[in-house]
């Protein structure tokens, strides 16, 4: 996303109406990509606040989280020429596609993974 993040969950709170559980919600089901200070708290950018006013309008008329998802695309930063790719946020974003299309991928996923520690 665009834009500095440097805004802090309290302030976002405000000015969106929303509450601090919604809001982490929002992040855990992939919604929201803010990035995190050494303190692990929240930090998001004004295009962040945007996309969260557009997450709580879609949610009031009635569409499901997954809906929402769907017709949200993840977000994409740009600074100057160049896309960034927030990898935490987008892998979150696509494991969960790819969870809701394929239901067993995430328990494969760590079965394989296990398979390979031992």
């Amino acid at each position: 996303m665009a834009g500095k993040k440097n805004i802090p969950m309290r302030i976002v709170k405000e000015k969106t109406g929303l509450t601090s559980r919604q809001i982490r919600y929002y992040d855990q089901m992939g919604l929201i990509f803010p990035d995190r200070t050494k303190g692990n708290q929240r930090l998001f950018s004004e295009d962040d606040i945007k996309r969260l006013e557009k997450i709580k309008s879609l949610l009031e008329e009635g569409y499901t989280i997954e809906v929402v998802k769907k017709k949200l695309n993840p977000p994409t930063p740009v600074k100057g020429n160049t896309i960034l790719f927030p990898q935490k946020g987008l892998n979150r974003y696509f494991k969960g596609e790819l969870s809701s299309l394929y239901p067993d991928f995430k328990n494969n996923t760590l079965r394989k993974i296990k398979r390979s520690e031992e």
